[in-house]
């Protein structure tokens, strides 16, 4: 039976077709990425430097003249150093110090400057400018606290700061991620939702007289969906890797990732970042392409099908309107990108959506799944519960 149904899918013109376009646009990513517009760490490390001199302006020269003021002052003036050196740094892309210059901060050492200066400023509530530097300049509390973070992890790792936002391991980054949002769904869409519609439209009878369980089809089927996108989408990702490779820097798997756990963003290692990210977005494909193959035969319809298939991604947002019950509901980690890098969390406000939790999450929505398909397919006659194919008279 797996032998007969992989036979009939992968003989299926469509389904070649979109197997063989899912490969070459994952295996073209990389080349596709590089036309886009990114903005390199040196911009923004600019752009932040010409904050800091803007500020200087803003805030009247009589606010500096207290003994807090100068405090203040000696801060803005550290920032202002720091941010100089890192930019001059990030833009020579040469490691994390200056090449031939022997007793200035490194790179990590002027990060790690300018977040304890911004946590001076952040305490300096009493300076008379406070609410101009506060909401012109500081970022949040959580915000530095972050940045101090990744200074931690980026010093703990021994690596250089990553300038070059192309290059292969951040491309293959982006590429998973890419799966991680809303084109899982309409990718899955496109492969499975003509499924049952059309063995029903086209070869009813000879469907309904096969010797085999509709759930059992249901089940062969969404396995077979499924190992299909992942062969095009992992031997395309690998061949995206190895044409970064050739044009661009390689970067380092060890290279410390944001990810939101423990009620704040934390870094961990980006191979780390990938085995979780490609876990996740697996165990939500299968489940994803089970309940997409489902509706195809319980709507009949490919079009309504491929709209609803896509429309599971936006059930999250819901729960940014309704408050939700609790940080286990299966809806809530639709959106894997936004419960990665805490954005769910924080749409919900609630901290305990965390991404380990979408496991059980998606085991639970499988349950359900199963539960109601083996009932619709046991109001369904078929030849195993003793249906009978017509004779012509």
């Amino acid at each position: 039976m797996i032998k007969w149904t992989l036979l009939k899918i992968s003989r299926d013109w469509k389904t070649r077709a979109l197997a063989f376009l899912f490969f070459i646009f994952f295996a073209s990513f990389s080349i596709f990425y590089r036309q886009q517009n990114v903005t390199f760490p040196a911009v923004e490390m600019s752009e932040e430097y010409q904050d800091e001199r803007q500020i200087y302006r803003l805030i009247p020269k009589n606010h500096f003249e207290t003994e807090l003021g100068q405090e203040v002052q000696k801060a803005l003036g550290s920032n202002s150093v720091s941010l100089g050196m890192n930019r001059y740094i990030l833009n020579r892309r040469q490691g994390n110090s200056v090449q031939g210059v022997d007793g200035l901060p490194d790179y990590i050492d002027n990060g790690q400057q300018i977040v304890q200066n911004n946590l001076f400023l952040y305490g300096a509530k009493e300076f008379e400018s406070y609410d101009l530097l506060a909401e012109i300049y500081l970022p949040d509390l959580e915000k530095i606290r972050e940045e101090e973070r990744f200074y931690n992890a980026l010093e703990k790792s021994d690596l250089d700061i990553e300038w070059n936002p192309y290059s292969a391991s951040q491309m293959i980054k982006v590429e998973f991620e890419l799966l991680a949002g809303i084109s899982l769904f309409f990718f899955l869409a496109l492969l499975s939702a003509d499924q049952f519609t059309n063995d029903q439209q086209k070869h009813w009878s000879v469907s309904q007289g096969l010797p085999i369980p509709w759930k059992k089809q249901w089940r062969l089927r969404t396995g077979i969906l499924w190992g299909i996108f992942w062969l095009s989408f992992l031997s395309g990702a690998m061949m995206s890797y190895f044409f970064s490779l050739l044009f661009e820097t390689s970067g380092s798997f060890q290279y410390p990732t944001a990810i939101y756990y423990n009620h704040q963003i934390n870094y961990l290692p980006l191979w780390q970042y990938l085995l979780i990210t490609i876990s996740l977005v697996l165990a939500l494909s299968y489940l994803v392409s089970a309940i997409i193959t489902a509706l195809s035969w319980v709507l009949k319809n490919i079009y309504l099908t491929l709209l609803l298939g896509v429309s599971i991604f936006f059930l999250p947002q819901l729960w940014t309107f309704i408050q939700p019950i609790s940080s286990w509901q299966p809806s809530l980690y639709f959106n894997l990108l936004e419960v990665l890098d805490g954005q769910m969390a924080l749409k919900t406000n609630m901290s305990g959506v965390v991404w380990w939790k979408a496991f059980p999450a998606f085991i639970l929505s499988g349950l359900i799944i199963e539960g109601i398909m083996s009932r619709v397919f046991s109001y369904i006659p078929s030849q195993t519960a003793g249906l009978q194919r017509r004779e012509r008279k």
